[in-house]
């Protein structure tokens, strides 16, 4: 897989305002599979998917929600890739809203919370349970070759 920034491929394309429905034709002419951008508003464009409709195996991407950081968008779109590339070239033309990055509640972990519950599963105290993780790090150092006690400034023993 191929990526190529559109001032990379054709720098005068992206110096001046270009309709979005010529960027797709260019990009399908030149033999690219996609198209990224970040106005999703183009999906709402009637030239747009016209000219989108009519382009076998051509797909363009975007995102649900903008994002106006990109990084962020790189990243993604970095992430995304495998599952993109499965529907490159598949069925009829389409555009792939790639959903907004973000972290809820149900994404983060709390080792703490853990702690408790594998202390609670083995039947011993949340102390017992840290004692056992720090005499399996002091074995694992010793066992390495290395100081027993290196971490234990960084882990506040």
């Amino acid at each position: 897989m191929e990526v190529v920034h559109l001032h990379d491929f054709d720098a005068n394309l992206s110096a001046r305002s270009t309709p979005d429905w010529t960027l797709y034709c260019v990009a399908a002419e030149a033999g690219f599979d996609a198209l990224v951008a970040r106005d999703r508003s183009q999906l709402d464009q009637l030239v747009e998917m016209y000219v989108l409709s009519r382009l076998p195996g051509f797909t363009v991407i975007t995102w649900r929600k903008a994002i106006e950081d990109p990084i962020r968008e790189w990243g993604q779109l970095l992430a995304y890739l495998p599952e993109v590339k499965k529907h490159l070239r598949q069925g009829p033309p389409k555009a792939i809203l790639l959903p907004a990055p973000t972290l809820t509640a149900q994404n983060l972990h709390s080792p703490a919370d853990t702690l408790g519950v594998e202390a609670r599963r083995r039947g011993i105290s949340q102390n017992q349970a840290r004692e056992e993780a720090r005499a399996e790090i002091r074995d694992g150092l010793e066992i390495a070759g290395d100081d027993p006690h290196r971490f234990d400034q960084l882990l506040g023993h």
